[in-house]
C-alpha cells in the first residue's frame, strides 16, 4: 500500500499570494507545503536518498515542552533512515495561518545535535520546523553539516503511524530541480507493507 503525506498547495492559495508578493521571503524561495531545506550551498539531497528506510516516532501533543531524545526510546533508529516525527500538529492547526507558524513544536538543540550526529538522511516533520522563528534556519544548518536534510509540513502522518507503528517501512521521495532555492518542493509517498507479507 502507498500512502502520499505531501501537502500539495493550491496555487490560488492565499500562501502563494503572499510569497508572490515578497520575492525575499522564505515561502517565494520555495518554503511552501510539503517541501525540504537546503542551506549554504548545500544542494539537492544525492539521488539514492530517494528511497530510504522509514521510521515514525510518536512526539505527542507536546505544546510548550521541547521534543528530546526520551521519544527515541524503543524506537530502532538507523544511520540513513528517513524518520518522521508524529505530533500531529498539522492536524490540529491549518497551515497557513499563523498559529501554525508561530506556535509548532520544537526540538531542544541537544536533540537537534544527536540527530545530526546520527547521519540520518532525512527528518520528517509533522509542523513547520525543528525551531521557531531565527532559530529554524541554524537548526537546519546543523542537520545539514552532517548530511541530513530536513522535510517540513508532512500530511497524513496520524494515518502512517496507525498503520506502521514502530515497524520499518520504505519511503520515496522526489524532489524539484530549482537549483538556487533553500527550499526544495517534495513528494513523499510512505510504501506501507501489507498485511502478511
Amino acid at each position: 500500500m502507498f500512502l502520499d503525506v505531501t501537502l500539495a498547495i493550491d496555487m490560488h492559495d492565499p500562501v502563494v499570494g503572499k510569497a508572490n508578493q515578497d520575492q525575499n521571503s522564505f515561502m517565494s524561495q520555495g518554503h511552501i507545503g510539503t517541501h525540504l531545506d537546503v542551506y549554504e550551498g548545500q544542494g539537492r539531497p544525492p539521488a539514492e536518498y530517494a528511497i530510504r528506510r522509514g521510521i515514525v516516532v510518536y512526539a505527542g501533543d507536546v505544546g510548550e515542552t521541547e521534543i528530546t531524545e526520551k521519544v527515541l526510546e524503543g524506537y530502532d533508529v538507523r544511520e540513513g533512515d528517513f524518520v518522521i516525527f508524529h505530533t500531529g500538529y498539522l492536524s490540529k492547526y491549518s497551515y497557513g495561518t499563523p498559529n501554525y507558524f508561530r506556535g509548532h513544536p520544537q526540538m531542544s538543540w541537544d536533540f537537534i545535535e544527536t540527530l545530526a550526529k546520527m547521519n540520518l538522511g532525512f527528518i520528517g516533520l509533522d509542523f513547520a520546523g525543528l525551531r521557531r522563528g531565527d532559530q529554524h534556519g541554524p537548526a537546519d544548518l546543523l542537520v545539514g553539516r552532517h548530511g541530513g536534510f530536513i522535510i517540513e509540513n508532512m500530511n497524513r502522518i496520524g494515518e502512517l503511524y496507525d498503520a506502521v507503528g514502530k515497524s520499518e517501512f520504505k519511503m520515496h521521495t522526489g524532489w524539484t530541480g530549482f537549483l538556487g532555492f533553500s527550499g526544495l518542493s517534495c513528494r513523499v509517498v510512505a510504501e506501507i507493507p501489507d498485511e502478511g507479507q
